[in-house]
C-alpha cells in the first residue's frame, strides 16, 4: 500500500480514543465502506487495522465491524437499537464480497493483510462518540488519563455522554462515586458485559 493513499484515508499507528474520534468517520475510506454496508442493510460500526497498518509486510487483519441499522430493530423490543447487533453470518459474507469487489480495496487492505467482517460483539470496543452514546446505561471499562497525568482504569455504569464528557458511576466498597471523564482523556474503552 502506498503511503500516499494511506495518508489520505486514515491516520496510522496507535491512536488514543479521543484522537481517533476527531476524523475517522469523515475519512473517504469510512464513507466508502459505510456506503457498501448500508446497501446491504447494515451499518458500519468500526474499522480496526494492524498496529503498523500493514507497512511491515507482516500479515495482519483489517477488521470491519458491522451492526444492523437501527430501523431494523423489531418494534416493542426493550433493548435500545444501538445495543442490538442482529448481524448474521450471511450479512458478513455479503459485505465481505462487496468490499473485495471494490477496485479501491487495496487502499484499505494492504496486500499482506486479510479482510474480516464481523459483529463488534457484546464486549464491543468504544472509540467513536456514537459508540459512547450507544453505550449509555451499560457497564463499561475505561482506561483514561487522570488529573495527575497517570492512567487509571475504572469499571462502572456509563450514566451519560454529553459535550464530549463521560459520566461513569463507579461502585467501590459499597460507596458510589460519579466520575466525569473527557473523551479526549480516554485511551481505551469497551463495554464490560457481565455474563
Amino acid at each position: 500500500m502506498s503511503s500516499e493513499v494511506s495518508d489520505n484515508l486514515l491516520p496510522s499507528g496507535e491512536i488514543a480514543v479521543g484522537e481517533i474520534a476527531e476524523g475517522i468517520e469523515s475519512s473517504p475510506m469510512w464513507k466508502m465502506i459505510d456506503e457498501v454496508a448500508r446497501s446491504e442493510g447494515v451499518e458500519l460500526f468500526d474499522i480496526e487495522f494492524p498496529r503498523d497498518g500493514g507497512a511491515s509486510g507482516r500479515s495482519g487483519v483489517v477488521r470491519v465491524y458491522i451492526t444492523k441499522s437501527s430501523s431494523d430493530v423489531s418494534e416493542g423490543s426493550d433493548e435500545l437499537p444501538e445495543r442490538r447487533s442482529g448481524v448474521t453470518f450471511e450479512d458478513c459474507v455479503r459485505v465481505t464480497k462487496r468490499l473485495l469487489d471494490i477496485d479501491e480495496q487495496s487502499s484499505f487492505v494492504p496486500a499482506s493483510c486479510v479482510l474480516e467482517v464481523s459483529s463488534p460483539g457484546v464486549n464491543r470496543t468504544l472509540r467513536l462518540p456514537a459508540h459512547f452514546g450507544g453505550a449509555v446505561g451499560e457497564r463499561i471499562r475505561a482506561k483514561f488519563r487522570n488529573a495527575q497525568g497517570s492512567y487509571q482504569v475504572v469499571v462502572g455504569l456509563l450514566q451519560s455522554f454529553a459535550d464530549g464528557v463521560l459520566e461513569i458511576e463507579v461502585d467501590e466498597k459499597k460507596a458510589t462515586e460519579k466520575l466525569l471523564v473527557p473523551l479526549n482523556d480516554v485511551k481505551e474503552a469497551r463495554v464490560d458485559f457481565k455474563f
